[in-house]
């Protein structure tokens, strides 16, 4: 009975993967075909660390560092949390304007990968290009 658990549990994972897989390459496609502005995770990663206004902060937690930028431009407010000593794993990063949350990216949410493709607001586009 042990084989046949862990059978439907690799099958189980197999298709979750896949699922997931299709699922992103339909949403990039969607947007490309909708002309819609993307972007990835370490795009605008790189963007905000590297945007000569961003004021920048470095903690040590339990021997781990981690790094906190902050950046505005015009009405548009970025926030970026990096752990690491270079600041290479993405915890956090979020874009907001007077009007709301324009983007949010949370690591432990697994939705999207820092390589994966996301559509962005037209706004958030015209700022970081």
């Amino acid at each position: 009975m042990s084989e046949v658990n862990q059978f439907i549990r690799d099958i189980t994972a197999k298709a979750k993967d896949t699922l997931s897989t299709t699922t992103q390459i339909v949403k990039e496609k969607i947007n490309t075909v909708l002309q819609r502005p993307m972007a990835t995770i370490d795009d605008l990663a790189q963007y905000i660390s590297t945007h000569p206004d961003t004021s920048f902060d470095t903690k040590e937690f339990l021997g781990f560092q981690y790094h906190f930028h902050h950046l505005k431009v015009s009405d548009t407010t970025f926030y970026l949390e990096t752990k690491g000593n270079d600041g290479e794993y993405i915890l956090e990063l979020s874009v907001s304007s007077p009007e709301g949350s324009l983007f949010e990216y949370h690591s432990f949410e697994k939705r999207h990968g820092v390589d994966d493709k996301v559509a962005i607001p037209a706004a958030l586009a015209s700022i970081i290009h």
